[in-house]
């Protein structure tokens, strides 16, 4: 490692955004050579009671639980018992024709062709009491006959096309079970959770309800934290439920090549595979960001390949990352959404690199939007406006202006933020000039000057 870590930097970063968004609470691990060299525990795992969450408190950690599954896959496949390439009506009684061609690697890729068809948002929205439409669908065994009608929703040719399908994980889940002759859950808990000492990992609901240190899941939503219930049902695709201290371990073994307290648990040759970009991701925070085998990939963050994944079944959001070249990682969960749970895990994997963690793209974007949000003016007050984060973007509103319009960000220094909007069909200019005297927002005839922050929700 290089330079120096200011942990007390990362808490005060992690603690900022869980007040900005209204997290209960959020917990996090940052591990370093085979050890967690810090942790923290922030708010309350039970806002009723005033009880403080702790690094030991269970949250759901959603699509995480993906990796988990692709490791299941990879120690079958180190087995004999499948092949990546293996098609999966090898082993599924998949007779629609969207599934001719899908391979065990399209799936664990989410290069299928078919695109989300929202088999798990139903479930979680049902569980969490969001979801108002009658739905048939009750746990993931319900998978296959939700795929009836697929056929007509393909979208490209196995192998072309990234579109994250929770459905293909389910499948997995499926295959996993029929191929080893144990159920899912009781496969992964036997394989991989036991070995890894990840004693209090759960998938059933019988489990995690006999558990008494369980943070209370929330819906946060637009100020208001609302408690709500445990989606169970996630499955393969994402029911893990787990802890920090357990989820280090997990990572502790990645970071060690798959080998943990003296066990192998995967070949460092398959977890090379799994940790391999095989599609671009749409969305990508860094150049040649991909996805692998459960498990997104940063060719380079620091100059080291960079592993992570997050997690959120709305009312529990998490993320994992490591590096096994710089030998670090970071694990942190939350019982609401809000900010990101992966920005929280490359800032703490920044700071575990001894880099400046404020320097991150998305971290300065995080600062630069925080930055211009807030109330504005133009020549003595005549004419008013507001510039409100929503995620990525801005929204501007105003006098002679209208409600809402989109700012896009197209490019920054340390004096002047360049974004765009549309007006009609013309692409519309919107600049910030940033000086020591605040704030000025140049928009179609007018020139703004920033008057302070907006009223709290």
């Amino acid at each position: 490692m290089t330079g120096s870590r200011d942990f007390g930097k990362f808490d005060d970063f992690v603690i900022s955004k869980a007040r900005e968004t209204n997290l209960p609470s959020v917990t996090a691990g940052l591990i370093e050579n085979g050890k967690i060299v810090h942790s923290m525990a922030y708010g309350f795992k039970d806002i009723a009671s005033s009880t403080p969450a702790s690094i030991n408190t269970l949250y759901g950690v959603g699509s995480i639980t993906k990796s988990f599954t692709a490791l299941s896959v990879a120690k079958l496949v180190e087995r004999g018992k499948l092949n990546f390439h293996d098609k999966v009506t090898k082993f599924l009684p998949l007779k629609q024709k969207a599934f001719r061609e899908v391979e065990i690697h399209h799936l664990l890729t989410h290069t299928s062709g078919i695109p989300g068809l929202g088999f798990a948002e139903v479930l979680i929205y049902s569980a969490i009491g969001t979801y108002n439409r009658p739905s048939p669908i009750t746990n993931f065994d319900d998978v296959i006959p939700f795929l009836d009608e697929v056929d007509d929703w393909v979208e490209s040719k196995p192998g072309e096309k990234l579109f994250y399908l929770n459905e293909g994980y389910h499948l997995l889940g499926d295959i996993i079970g029929k191929v080893s002759g144990r159920p899912y859950a009781e496969f992964v808990t036997e394989e991989i959770l036991r070995p890894l000492r990840m004693t209090r990992s759960y998938f059933t609901r019988e489990q995690i309800e006999g558990d008494a240190d369980k943070a209370t899941p929330y819906v946060v939503k637009e100020g208001k934290v609302t408690p709500s219930m445990i989606p169970y049902g996630s499955g393969p695709a994402g029911g893990l439920v787990t802890n920090v201290v357990d989820l280090s371990n997990y990572v502790k073994m990645l970071i060690n090549g798959g080998e943990f307290g003296g066990k192998r648990i995967v070949n460092t040759s398959t977890l090379e595979q799994m940790e391999t970009p095989y599609a671009r991701w749409p969305k990508e925070m860094f150049p040649g960001q991909g996805y692998g085998y459960g498990l997104e990939i940063i060719p380079s963050f620091y100059g080291s390949k960079l592993v992570f994944h997050g997690g959120s079944v709305e009312v529990f959001t998490a993320s994992l990352a490591y590096s096994r070249s710089a030998r670090c990682g970071v694990v942190v969960m939350a019982n609401g959404s809000g900010y990101s749970m992966d920005r929280i895990s490359l800032y703490g994997m920044a700071i575990l690199m001894g880099k400046n963690p404020e320097q991150l793209p998305v971290i300065k974007l995080d600062n630069l939007l925080k930055q211009l949000e807030g109330k504005y003016s133009a020549y003595k007050g005549t004419v008013l406006a507001e510039v409100k984060r929503n995620g990525s973007f801005l929204m501007l509103s105003g006098e002679d202006i209208g409600e809402n319009i989109v700012l896009i960000p197209e490019s920054a220094d340390s004096a002047v933020a360049s974004f765009y909007t549309l007006v009609g069909t013309a692409k519309g200019a919107v600049e910030f000039r940033l000086s020591s005297q605040g704030v000025e927002m140049i928009y179609e005839r007018y020139k703004y000057r920033k008057t302070g922050p907006l009223k709290p929700n």
